[in-house]
């Protein structure tokens, strides 16, 4: 743990030294691409608390299928652009800022559109802060391992397929979402972790993730008893969507 908050530590002063955070409190979830913890929050934002989520360093994070999530992600500054492509310092540095800008950004726009996901407040080069779900006693529990009455399963599984509808009503396809990173929160879910989400417009793969997205909620979903043709939902949604009829 000593190891994981000598590296987090310096992504954190900005958060600190600008007062939106009055206290680093603890790791909530350790991870290998980052580290969320629990902040104490400045009033101003309207909380008690807050998420830090912040990046490892580059060269000790593991995101899997790179070039699968990154299929048609635009760099716009070309001096970075090369960087990138040489491999160089500057290059893994951008690479690094890019992830989190572009998870800053996905969630700010389906936030904006009424999605279940958390309110991003600020963010920097390795990280960014964000609503928290929970409580004083601990965070929301993961779909996965959450107390879940038979009763209430076909609403909780309604709304998250409504919110895998209204992610890519905004050009956003989650494409890695899993019980493990929908969190269960006053009865209803927060759907976190979005660095590698995938533009449709742009992505070759985008439908691919979308199938295997909808796939793994249904998988989840069938032990109450709910069945879903996965593959006629996902040709329903690509072709609303590719018609501009979703919403």
């Amino acid at each position: 743990m000593a190891e994981i908050l000598a590296d987090i530590e310096p992504a954190l002063e900005e958060f600190l030294s600008q007062g939106l955070v009055t206290e680093v409190l603890h790791v909530i979830k350790p991870g290998k691409e980052a580290v969320a913890l629990l902040c104490r929050a400045h009033p101003s934002l309207g909380a008690e608390f807050v998420v830090a989520k912040v990046y490892h360093e580059l060269d000790r994070r593991n995101f899997n299928r790179d070039a699968v999530y990154q299929d048609g992600r635009i760099v716009l500054d070309s001096r970075a652009a090369r960087a990138i492509a040489a491999r160089s310092d500057l290059g893994r540095s951008a690479a690094s800022a890019l992830w989190v800008d572009h998870e800053f950004e996905t969630l700010s726009a389906l936030h904006y559109a009424g999605a279940d996901v958390p309110e991003p407040f600020f963010a920097t080069e390795r990280a960014i802060l964000m609503s928290y779900a929970g409580d004083a006693d601990g965070p929301a529990p993961q779909l996965q391992r959450a107390q879940v009455a038979p009763e209430d399963a076909p609403a909780l599984f309604e709304r998250l397929l409504w919110n895998v509808e209204l992610f890519l009503e905004n050009n956003v396809v989650h494409a890695d979402l899993s019980p493990f990173n929908v969190l269960l929160h006053g009865g209803r879910p927060v759907v976190i972790d979005f660095p590698q989400a995938a533009d449709p417009r742009f992505n070759r793969h985008a439908r691919e993730l979308l199938t295997r997205d909808v796939g793994n909620l249904a998988r989840f979903f069938r032990r109450f008893g709910l069945e879903l043709d996965v593959d006629e939902h996902v040709a329903g949604l690509w072709e609303r969507w590719r018609h501009g009829a979703l919403g």
